[in-house]
């Protein structure tokens, strides 16, 4: 659903999601201040004494129709793919029996203290291990969401924001090693393509436009979401989908504005970008511009949000992440807190546990230390997604050797 989900983008290591219905996300996480270190974190399996308790806020009931998207997505892979976890190849079956048990077990409808000892005994479990005094390499858990704007199909006050198309200048090779280079040429050279600044303050793609809105922030939480739904002024809706990038790095605005003193990283957030931009019009561009990155959209179909699984995003159980570290499709659980909100205030907050499926990734999720929770459509989805910077633990449950469940 993202496209950066500026926080987002994704390729495991031993498969290449490029070949399979990539319908790459962007997170609202674009804004924050992101500190953690892939490099110095690993995935570790942990001792059956350390697993955490695996209680679950939402239906489990419900988790089943989650796990059957990713069993769709994994069914299709190669039976030869393995993926790397903790530095052992895991192979795909692996995986897709991990799901299948899983679901065998909530059949049953156990209690919390028997899915404890189910999963006690049948599943290996990992957990970030950052080494000693790794404070400021934390995992961040995030959220984003797939908003809803209203535009319009020709350019007309106030709808004078663009969303563009792939151009025709665009140019993406790929090498041997699947590496994309994205550029434009000029001269018979193959050069950068524009930066973001570039392209508004030129008017470089006039010609290329899809559709007008009213807002130039709604314009970027577009490109960091990756998706949305457009409602035209006879009232029809519209989807729009992440189609390419620029190419270009993402910077995050969140912390320019903190780097620049303008906001402390505590305030910062989708709600109050916005007030900051609509009461310091003159600052837009320039803090809009800090981000390079520029993403093209084409046409979608009205329905449900799909990750870069190509399969069926479930609000609250899909998690977005780096797929070098956690394998697409694979099992995993949440321990952190979520906003409970009236108003559009944070009145409280909440502990937040329960079992996702990895079915997203996005460019601004590199490293193990980074997850993002999909919240759902709309205003209400996109105030808690964007609230949504806390610590946390994530948890990757694999199946053991030698267990295997009754269906396959």
């Amino acid at each position: 659903m993202s496209a950066e989900r500026q926080g987002i983008n994704r390729e495991p290591d031993k498969v290449s999601l490029s070949k399979t219905p990539v319908l790459a996300f962007i997170n609202a996480a674009f804004f924050f201040l992101l500190t953690t270190a892939a490099a110095a974190s690993s995935l570790v399996a942990l001792p059956s004494s350390q697993y955490p308790d695996f209680q679950d806020d939402l239906q489990l009931e419900e988790f089943k129709t989650t796990l059957d998207q990713s069993l769709r997505f994994l069914r299709a892979v190669p039976a030869s793919t393995c993926y790397t976890v903790a530095g052992a190849a895991v192979p795909v079956q692996r995986l897709i029996d991990s799901a299948l048990f899983f679901q065998e077990l909530l059949q049953s409808s156990p209690s919390p203290e028997q899915l404890n000892q189910q999963i006690q005994r049948a599943y290996t479990v990992y957990r970030v291990d950052n080494g000693q005094g790794a404070e400021s390499r934390r995992m961040l858990i995030t959220g984003y969401y797939q908003p809803v704007f209203k535009g319009s199909l020709a350019p007309r006050p106030p709808y004078v924001y663009p969303l563009y198309a792939v151009p025709g200048t665009l140019v993406v090779r790929e090498s041997a090693t699947q590496k994309k280079t994205i550029g434009r040429f000029q001269n018979g050279r193959l050069l950068p393509f524009w930066t973001r600044k570039e392209i508004e303050s030129r008017n470089l793609l006039q010609g290329q436009e899809m559709v007008w809105l009213k807002d130039p922030f709604d314009v970027f939480v577009l490109h960091i979401q990756g998706s949305g739904l457009i409602q035209l002024p006879d009232g029809t809706v519209r989807g729009v989908h992440y189609a390419q990038s620029n190419g270009r790095e993402y910077r995050s605005i969140g912390k320019y504005m903190v780097d620049s003193g303008r906001m402390k990283l505590a305030d910062v957030n989708m709600d109050s970008l916005r007030l900051y931009l609509a009461a310091h019009p003159e600052e837009r561009d320039l803090i809009l511009h800090q981000n390079d990155s520029y993403i093209f959209f084409h046409w979608s179909e009205v329905g449900p949000v799909i990750g870069n699984l190509g399969q069926k995003l479930t609000a609250g159980r899909s998690i977005a992440a780096d797929q070098q570290w956690y394998p697409p499709g694979a099992l995993a659980f949440v321990d952190s807190s979520r906003p409970l909100m009236e108003d559009g205030e944070v009145v409280a907050w909440k502990r937040m546990r329960r079992f996702v499926s990895i079915q997203d990734t996005g460019s601004a999720l590199t490293g193990p230390n980074r997850v993002d929770l999909f919240w759902g459509t709309g205003e209400q989805a996109g105030m808690e997604a964007g609230r949504m910077k806390e610590d946390g633990k994530v948890y990757l449950l694999v199946l053991k050797e030698g267990v295997r469940p009754q269906a396959q």
